[in-house]
């Protein structure tokens, strides 16, 4: 078997800082709602108990996700969409202001741009 080919570091680093920022991000979102789940729920009434903890595990499954693109795997990249969708589904579903939702997709545009380079690395 052939050794796996490394993108060279130039290509791989905006990527890494993308994705670093957006683990810190969705962490810290997390961990807000954890924290704030009874205002949350109050303000946006339409989200019940179990809907509130499917947001807040969109936020964790994108930081997993971010993980398994830091090892360029192209699995991640599904999951990376399929939790961003979720959570705007979500946002307009509970008829949350349009900022969380231009924020999730200005993610998920910064983060796709920063893939462009290392697409051919991805397994």
């Amino acid at each position: 078997m052939g050794k796996k080919i490394r993108p060279p570091f130039g290509k791989v680093i905006a990527l890494q800082i993308v994705l670093t920022l957006t683990i810190i991000v969705n962490i810290f979102t997390a961990s807000n709602a954890v924290r704030n789940l009874d205002a949350f729920i109050n303000t946006y009434p339409v989200l019940n108990n179990s809907l509130a903890y499917v947001y807040i595990g969109c936020s964790l499954l994108t930081v997993i996700a971010c993980y398994y693109l830091w090892q360029l795997k192209k699995f991640a990249l599904y999951i990376l969409f399929l939790s961003v969708f979720t959570a705007i589904g979500l946002d307009i579903y509970a008829g949350m202001p349009l900022q969380p939702i231009l924020a999730a997709i200005a993610q998920l545009v910064l983060v796709a741009a920063c893939l462009v380079p290392v697409r051919k690395y991805l397994s």
